[in-house]
């Protein structure tokens, strides 16, 4: 069976494949003066841009909008990851998709058909990845990874910024690692939640390579600017 035309090195998804991608999330940016946010961390050094979309059912709170979505896509050039953090991604996909994702991803603890959903955001041309909360175990996932591009560790439960790391959530991607590299395959890990200079130090020498910066990394209340976070997280992610 043929993969490479959907592995994370083909040429569409040639960015996923940086070590270390800083993805500033947009919730914990300034809301009120988002495309100027928007401006500054892409001449601060971000990577990509990180955006949470809420339901209120599978999280306990709303967050960005796929109108938010398309002004971010008119507002940079960076990639554009969307994080569904909904009770039925199936029909969310497509607006994500067509507001300007190029990387979806679902909760594998939501999703009816994961496989199916994959298949949806290849035709569109985008890459795909699968969330998985820290209680998840690595081995919900396995059967899908030669068909994903990112699988996303969740270091804290999803919905809200400003929570604790989970440290036993890292060890799965040590886990996740050592299988991609048994078989063969090329999907980039990431984490989310509570991502200091230290959390990532500590996923990345686990193999992890797409850090998600909210006010753990990125948006820090002690005074450091957007450029400064940025380059101290990528530091810290450096192998």
């Amino acid at each position: 069976m043929q993969h490479a035309n959907i592995h994370a090195n083909g040429q569409r998804w040639q960015w996923l494949r940086q070590h270390p991608i800083v993805a500033p999330s947009l919730m914990c940016a300034d809301l009120l003066n988002l495309g100027d946010d928007v401006k500054r961390l892409e001449a601060a050094g971000a990577d990509a841009f990180h955006v949470d979309i809420m339901d209120g059912h599978f999280v306990d709170n709303l967050a960005l909008n796929f109108d938010t979505l398309k002004q971010v896509r008119n507002t940079t050039n960076l990639p554009i990851d969307v994080h569904l953090m909904v009770n039925n991604p199936e029909a969310y996909m497509e607006r994500a998709l067509a507001a300007g994702a190029d990387l979806c991803i679902f909760h594998m603890e939501a999703a009816r058909f994961p496989l199916r959903l994959m298949r949806m955001i290849h035709a569109a041309g985008g890459a795909a990845g699968i969330a998985i909360n820290p209680a998840t175990p690595a081995e919900s996932v396995k059967l899908l990874l030669p068909q994903t591009q990112m699988v996303l560790v969740m270091t804290v439960e999803p919905g809200f910024a400003g929570q604790k790391l989970i440290t036993f959530a890292l060890d799965k991607i040590a886990e996740l690692a050592s299988f991609r590299e048994e078989h063969s395959l090329d999907f980039a890990i990431g984490v989310d939640g509570a991502i200091s200079r230290e959390a990532a130090h500590q996923a990345a020498a686990r193999g992890a390579s797409f850090f998600v910066g909210g006010t753990s990394g990125v948006f820090l209340k002690d005074g450091t600017d957007y450029a400064s976070a940025i380059k101290a997280l990528r530091q810290a992610a450096r192998r």
